[in-house]
């Protein structure tokens, strides 16, 4: 039996390995490209989620802008519209909270708690922390529905209501923590 020098056994070695470590490299990269297309799908499916979420409560928290700000179509706005607003804003953004960075929930407590006096009596809504007269306005004689004598207990004292700069000012807290929660770049909001 002939001996194989060591030189032919070194190439038969390489000539092994080499076919053998492509492949494992390839099966490597290959999985590796597998996870970051799960990880860019997932992604994609969040974003898609929210812009969902954003389209149904974007609309709610600008009826609350308005309504508390006395601008926009606050005239249409019933005291009842903004109990109402609140509550169903309440419940997505409790429901979908882990959706988004804790940064938009806090942001959406900050704003809230601006526009209402929360946790009254058992069984009692938030009051709206707005007035009902106010040189922007009266809501019972501009309103675009019948004013309800039952709304003026909805309101919380005069001396509470919100101040309009700080319910602008969380506002915007709240819709940037949104926007930024969408990839959207925030430097033409800062400019806003």
């Amino acid at each position: 039996m002939a001996q194989w020098p060591t030189l032919e056994i070194a190439k038969l070695i390489v000539g092994v390995l080499t076919p053998l470590s492509v492949a494992l490299l390839g099966w490597l990269f290959s999985r590796q490209l597998k996870r970051l297309d799960l990880s860019n799908w997932t992604n994609q499916k969040l974003i898609e989620k929210r812009l969902a979420i954003y389209d149904d409560i974007a609309p709610k928290l600008n009826q609350l802008l308005c309504f508390f700000t006395w601008v926009g179509y606050w005239k249409t706005i019933s005291p009842a519209d903004a109990i109402h607003a609140k509550r169903d804003l309440d419940r997505m953004l409790n429901i979908y909270r882990h959706v988004f960075e804790a940064e938009v929930y806090e942001a959406y407590q900050d704003y809230i708690h601006v526009l209402f006096e929360t946790y009254n009596d058992a069984g009692q809504d938030a009051k709206l922390r707005a007035l009902v007269r106010s040189p922007d306005g009266d809501r019972r004689a501009h309103g675009g529905y019948a004013w309800s004598e039952a709304w003026d207990a909805c309101f919380s004292e005069p001396g509470n209501a919100a101040d309009k700069r700080e319910v602008r000012d969380k506002y915007k807290a709240l819709m940037a923590a949104l926007t930024r929660s969408l990839g959207v770049g925030t430097a033409q909001h800062a400019r806003a």
